[in-house]
């Protein structure tokens, strides 16, 4: 009976919550893009804004994209679900698609890499 309850007090009773979020996350793909304004999600996409549609990272999590063709990067924030292509692993807003210089090829391969998780 003692070394039942000697055994019991090894172990806690309660297990403390904690998220993980992995310390570098690095993805490759193929990357569109999005042209019209309008509401997507529950939030007003404006056109000068820098914001993506990943299909599982959190929304408000900013990512780096650099497109594999050019070797130009932007920083863009997740706010959206998407795309639901076929090995299609984002989709950017214009003002960024602008940026990564993908305007006329529309789809370009390009890796994601996690710069901050932030929740809403």
């Amino acid at each position: 009976m003692f070394f039942l309850f000697f055994l019991f007090s090894l172990f806690p009773f309660h297990k403390k919550a904690f998220s993980y979020m992995p310390t570098e996350v690095r993805l490759r793909g193929l990357a569109s893009w999005y042209a019209e304004p309008g509401h997507v999600g529950r939030k007003f996409v404006k056109e000068h804004k820098f914001t993506a549609a990943h299909k599982t990272l959190p929304f408000g999590t900013y990512v780096e994209v650099h497109n594999l063709k050019n070797n130009r990067t932007v920083i863009v924030c997740i706010d959206d679900r998407g795309p639901f292509i076929k090995n299609r692993i984002i989709d950017l807003s214009k003002p960024a698609a602008e940026k990564l210089e993908m305007i006329h090829s529309g789809i370009v391969p390009v890796e994601l890499k996690v710069i901050r998780y932030t929740a809403y």
